[in-house]
């Protein structure tokens, strides 16, 4: 299965963050056909992998998303420090 710019980015964030990014919601800004709404980065991450996760995926979508996209799509307010954090790794 063909990894997602949503999943490309995800991979570069460190799973021990994922818990700070909390109301994450898939959609076209990510990459998405619909919009699919999930408690925690973690659950978004394992849909996102699973075969319906990649039926709702934009099989034309080839644009990069970044942390700043990632960060709009999420309700909870991430640590500054953290975020800076995630750009210096290039995330």
């Amino acid at each position: 299965m063909p990894e997602t710019p949503f999943l490309l980015l995800a991979k570069r964030i460190p799973p021990m963050y994922w818990r700070l990014f909390q109301g994450v919601t898939l959609d076209s800004r990510m990459g998405y056909t619909g919009r699919r709404q999930f408690h925690r980065l973690g659950q978004a991450i394992d849909w996102a992998k699973s075969s319906v996760g990649d039926s709702w995926s934009n099989k034309r979508f080839h644009k990069p998303v970044g942390l700043d996209v990632l960060l709009a799509c999420t309700a909870s307010k991430v640590p500054e420090h953290l975020v800076e954090e995630l750009k210096r790794r290039g995330s």
